[in-house]
């Protein structure tokens, strides 16, 4: 069994009302991590010119050596961070595939609420192969997808994975995600990360894959969504998986295990939420916020 921790760390800034706050809040999210010790941990809209993938293993593998990978995908759309990209720490020795870089989806790229025209921000994933000792061999498959429901078409209607071009673009993803996956030979796998989709079972189940979150799955933003997520191959199980609430955050960490499925033992497992209270303070539930008014594409 391992633990993987996963977060979207928005380049290490919080949000509020009116959207990110300029300062760097790293720190804040290695405390969020700290004390998991994860075996694993992937970061989405990671800083990749400085030292925050360090930082952050830093504070998850407190006094263990951390081997790390990392890539830009994109310009940034975050005050004082030039680049957004994905980065994967473990404990154990990982060897470096060729990297997933995604198609953008063949849309109007206009903002959900405002109608301005907006960037792309290029997604994909790191694919690293692992022996995770009595788990065996596995591949970790971790990175971020294009928000597509954080569009609308030049007519005004908001894109869905269940019909018109989102659902054309689903179907295309699947496709070229089964292809790429299998041109690096990834059999035993965990995909996890910012997967930027309302229902993202619509995709990834159909990939054969399984999903470590149970129903309902636990909401991973502050304003109810369940996007950051996990899937398996089938003769792995996810266990005890925890949404860590950090305050300011727009998308919570999570951690979870991944075990061996022996035949007896369900695909989905247990489920349940953990709450982090900043030090010296109570958690505020849900963050007070209904929605990413006033942010760029995620």
């Amino acid at each position: 069994m391992i633990s993987i921790a996963f977060a979207n760390v928005a380049g290490g800034r919080m949000v509020d009302d009116v959207g990110y706050v300029d300062a760097d809040r790293t720190a804040d999210f290695g405390q969020a991590l700290a004390g998991l010790r994860p075996d694993v941990l992937i970061v989405t809209e990671l800083d990749p010119d400085g030292d925050q993938l360090e930082r952050l293993a830093a504070a998850a593998m407190p006094g263990r050596k951390a081997h790390l990978l990392r890539h830009s995908f994109s310009d940034s759309h975050i005050p004082g961070v030039e680049h957004l990209g994905v980065g994967i720490a473990s404990q154990y020795p990982l060897t470096e595939l060729e990297r997933i870089d995604l198609p953008n989806p063949p849309i109007d790229f206009l903002h959900w609420r405002t109608g301005k025209p907006m960037d792309a921000h290029p997604k994909g994933f790191l694919v690293a192969r692992g022996d995770f000792g009595a788990l065996g061999e596995v591949d970790i498959v971790g990175g971020q997808v294009c928000p597509l429901h954080m569009f609308r078409s030049a007519s005004g209607v908001p894109y869905t994975y269940r019909e018109g071009p989102g659902q054309e673009y689903g179907e295309q993803l699947t496709a070229y995600l089964r292809q790429e996956l299998a041109a690096r030979g990834v059999r035993r796998a965990v995909v996890a990360g910012d997967l930027n989709m309302p229902n993202p079972r619509e995709v990834f189940g159909r990939l054969d894959l399984v999903d470590g979150f149970g129903d309902p799955p636990p909401a991973t933003t502050p304003d109810g969504r369940s996007i950051d997520r996990l899937f398996s191959t089938r003769d792995l199980v996810t266990r005890e998986v925890e949404v860590l609430q950090l305050p300011g955050a727009d998308h919570y960490p999570v951690v979870c295990r991944v075990a061996r499925r022996q035949a007896d033992v369900p695909a989905i497992g247990r489920i349940r939420e953990q709450d982090l209270a900043r030090p010296g303070g109570q958690l505020r539930s849900g963050g007070g916020r209904r929605g990413p008014a006033g942010r760029g594409p995620r």
